[in-house]
């Protein structure tokens, strides 16, 4: 075509429009848009952005959000780990916002672009214009830049948009980045990855899902998430931390294999998802090369502190991260801004509601098992476990000794917090017999909160395991067979607990040691009452009582006056009124928040005891409203408030209430309530409450809480909400259920509450093997949830 021809083609064109503002032809490579084939009509809403391929799925309240903060902000960068949606999440948003800018939505591809001083450049290119004409053609002009990848790019970024801003008030910024920009007057918003269904329904939490099942349906013609196939995919979205990269790679896998098999392959994740769409970038063609190009991304320093703080698997705070990242080149004082590197990376993210005044970070799991692994191939694996370990010793010190005080409450969520972290550093020990003094003070220094917190058979097990290491027969030793003995006997393991005393008053009397005989006597005493020896049990703790006050152990001061207080209502001495009133007193003084609950139900017992039965069950409401979430406690409040309900005439509630109790009772694996003398009052309640309304309605109030879950069984004690009858659930017969050893051994720890991951890593198995484990369990019991089976394996011990 000759130069003359495209003139008087060009000149027909823009006669053809209604105004010279509109006549604007694309050129490409100094080509017109007629010899470069592109479409000459002017488009209604100018810009580039390019057609989506497939469907957008989920993501309202982050485009809503979005759109949002960029009406209010000229810079808004979306931030987030790879894979996680950012792209999509900023094309969808600029296509929205269309009509808010004449001029346009540009997209401008950053990915490709190594050298920063080509990024003008690249916006220019994109826009159609020289480099040089750049800011004159963006004045005067409204239009939405949309600067995609900038991570590797974040300085260059910054100060160009800075110029441009500064000298365009019309233009609008909306980049994705890795790591935030931090320029003037940046607004960020952090993409999560998609919400995965848990326990609790909440808004959204199906998108994962939802994008499995329209990615799956690409390759696989006619699939469709159903009621069949839905706990498979969302176990597939929350093995995958709901990563939407790393959702659609495990969905092209159903083009070769079942659900099953990639489930059970993700145990493996960064072999299993690859094969990528071949036209995507090479950093998007695999999850690992996804998480890899974040860590090529760090310094070393912070790839080490990335490494090092993998082998926390509950998330940490800084105290924990300059704990095991200080050393080997890295000062403590430098921890604090690698980790808001980090932060600004998308490696960590801070969680909300952390614990007390501190950050807490966590990582994905996929982006901790990639540092797992380079840890591993670091070389520092062992320094780090070692570390980790140490700090572990530090915080449960630090719990013994401050948790009996106004951050009683802090102290408990900390733990429960840590609780993983705890378990791993445990775990090691198991297998590193030259950490075996640690691994008895960590175990016997958490010896309440196992107690208290509902993990009373855990902590049992644990203190078995690190005493069986051997080791010699020093303090440290005594103190953990101390406090074995004492979760023994909550644990009904009377006979494990009476061999722990014998060794620990030999070693009490080798060290001539005040507390260690104070223990022996509180535990001996505690053994003496639980086996019915009231009088016996009652001079052991009298004697632990005085030794404690002397020595100035308020905690166990504290602990053995709830234990005596129990000891003398059972023995119907009115002295225990003030005994149970003297612990509460020391718990308002304390300000210890979680011990008072334990005080008002003392105290309420007494009450009932000398007739104010209305009084008492006021106590004991007060200290369920409490929600604590310590599952011995409640159970010993809600079974008083069975006491009450029958004594005030209220037959029915009372046979609910007792049914309930046992609930938690078997949830909590404690069997307090399954000893004398504690046994005989629930036995004398539930009687006079089936004389007075009958076997059946008995029967049908007890049943309906017994198998109820926690909330419901809080809200019926506070008399919230009844809880309606339900169909029996066919029950296992007989003591092992058809189980087999190994079933029987993951069932007793699904009873300590631990998740498969836990489990797997317990036992050294594939996560996959102790899922299928767990799923063969529930098939052979008849059941539909973990707690039924922990209800269960309780109920067996009851009946040994």
């Amino acid at each position: 075509m000759t130069p003359a021809l495209v003139n008087a083609q060009l000149l027909a064109l823009i006669g053809n429009f209604d105004h010279p503002r509109n006549a604007r032809i694309r050129f490409c490579n100094g080509k017109t848009g007629l010899e470069s084939g592109f479409v000459t009509d002017p488009p209604r809403n100018p810009g580039n952005l390019p057609a989506e391929l497939t469907s957008f799925v989920g993501r309202r309240s982050e485009l809503s959000e979005a759109k949002r903060l960029l009406t209010g902000s000229r810079l808004v960068t979306l931030t987030g780990m790879g894979g996680v949606g950012k792209t999509r999440l900023a094309l969808r948003a600029g296509a929205g916002l269309r009509r808010a800018f004449p001029d346009g939505v540009w997209f401008v591809r950053l990915d490709e672009v190594s050298d920063p001083a080509l990024v003008p450049g690249a916006i220019a290119a994109a826009l159609g214009v020289s480099g040089e004409m750049l800011m004159e053609h963006l004045e005067g002009k409204r239009l939405l830049l949309v600067l995609d990848n900038c991570e590797h790019l974040v300085h260059a970024c910054a100060v160009l948009a800075g110029k441009l801003l500064s000298a365009t008030p019309g233009v609008r910024i909306l980049a994705t980045s890795r790591q935030i920009l931090r320029a003037d007057g940046e607004q960020v918003l952090v993409v999560p990855p998609l919400p995965v269904p848990g326990r609790h329904r909440e808004p959204g939490d199906g998108e994962s899902v939802a994008l499995f099942g329209d990615r799956a349906a690409a390759v696989l013609p006619g699939f469709v998430v159903d009621k069949e196939n839905r706990d498979l995919v969302t176990r597939i979205c929350r093995r995958v931390d709901g990563i939407p990269l790393a959702i659609e790679f495990a969905a092209t896998r159903l083009r070769v294999l079942s659900l099953e098999q990639i489930l059970n392959r993700l145990d493996d994740r960064f072999r299993l998802l690859t094969n990528g769409i071949r036209t995507a970038p090479a950093r998007q063609q695999t999850l690992e090369a996804t998480v890899a190009s974040s860590f090529e991304l760090c310094t070393p320093r912070e790839q080490a502190v990335w490494a090092a703080t993998s082998v926390l698997a509950a998330g940490f705070d800084l105290d924990a991260a300059e704990a095991l990242c200080a050393g080997d080149g890295i000062g403590a004082t430098e921890v604090l801004d690698l980790v808001a590197a980090l932060v600004d990376k998308s490696i960590l993210v801070r969680r909300n509601g952390t614990y007390g005044r501190g950050a807490w970070y966590r990582m994905l799991e996929t982006v901790r098992e990639y540092g797992t692994i380079k840890l591993g191939e670091s070389g520092n694996a062992e320094a780090a476990h070692t570390r980790q370990v140490a700090y572990a010793v530090t915080l449960a010190r630090r719990y013994e000794a401050e948790s009996f005080g106004p951050r009683q409450l802090e102290w408990v969520d900390r733990v429960r917090r840590e609780h993983a972290n705890f378990r791993a550093a445990l775990e090691h020990c198991v297998t590193d017999s030259r950490h075996v003094g640690q691994a008895w003070e960590i175990a016997s220094a958490l010896r309440d909160f196992w107690s208290m917190g509902g993990f009373v058979i855990e902590g049992h097990r644990w203190l078995v395991a690190v005493l069986a290491l051997g080791g010699e027969p020093t303090l440290g030793r005594a103190h953990a067979l101390e406090a074995c003995a004492y979760l023994a006997l909550r644990a009904g393991e009377h006979d494990e607990s009476r061999e722990m005393l014998v060794e620990l008053r030999i070693l009490a009397e080798r060290f001539d040691d005040e507390t260690l005989e104070a223990g022996y006597a509180q535990c001996t005493g505690m053994s003496r009452f639980l086996d019915g020896d009231l009088v016996g049990g009652r001079a052991r703790l009298e004697k632990a009582l005085s030794d404690y006050r002397r020595l100035g152990h308020e905690r166990q001061v504290f602990n053995t006056l709830i234990l005596l207080s129990a000891l003398t209502f059972f023995l119907d001495d009115a002295a225990g009124a003030g005994i149970a009133q003297e612990a509460l007193t020391m718990c308002e003084r304390r300000q210890a928040d979680w011990s008072k609950t334990y005080a008002l139900w003392a105290v309420a017992i007494h009450e009932w005891r000398r007739g104010d039965h209305r009084r008492a069950a006021s106590l004991l409401r007060e200290a369920i409203a409490m929600r604590l979430d310590d599952r011995s406690q409640l159970a010993l409040a809600i079974g008083g408030l069975a006491w009450c309900a029958g004594a005030l005439g209220q037959h029915e509630r009372a046979a609910g209430l007792l049914g309930a109790a046992q609930a938690v009772w078997r949830l909590c694996g404690a069997r307090l309530a399954a000893l004398s003398p504690y046994r005989s009052f629930d036995e004398q309640c539930a009687d006079r409450t089936r004389q007075e309304i009958g076997e059946q309605a008995f029967t049908t109030a007890f049943e309906a809480t017994s198998r109820a879950g926690l909330d419901e069984l809080i809200s019926f004690a506070l008399a919230e909400k009844a809880i309606k009858p339900r169909r029996p659930v066919r029950r296992a017969t007989g003591p092992q259920g058809g189980l087999t050893p190994r079933e029987r051994e993951i069932s007793e720890l699904v009873a300590e509450g631990l998740s498969n991951r836990e489990i797997a890593a317990r036992l050294v198995i594939a996560q996959r093997t102790a899922e299928t484990h767990v799923e063969n369990i529930l098939a052979k019991l008849g059941f539909t949830s973990r707690a039924q089976i922990a209800a269960w394996l309780a109920e067996n011990r009851t009946r040994r």
